[in-house]
């Protein structure tokens, strides 16, 4: 079945950031939810900070940079 809840988060050179915003939509009371991190282009160690985290939940796309607008597309 698919997840009730669905987070989209943009990411570009988020590597400082991304595992405490990922932290604090896990922590949420909804259980059943999942995660897609567009991943635009970092050129820093978003990618590996994404997958370092090991939630199941939590997908992540790498795609060319292209900006908010496309990665939220």
């Amino acid at each position: 079945p698919l997840p009730t809840t669905s987070f989209v988060v943009p990411a570009f050179n988020a590597e400082h950031t991304i595992v405490e915003a990922l932290s604090s939509i896990c922590a949420q009371t909804v259980a059943d939810f999942e995660v897609v991190v567009v991943d635009d282009g970092s050129t820093d160690g978003t990618a590996q900070q994404v997958r370092s985290v090991g939630d199941p939940r939590i997908r992540l796309l790498r795609r060319d940079h292209e900006g908010l607008v496309a990665s939220l597309n």
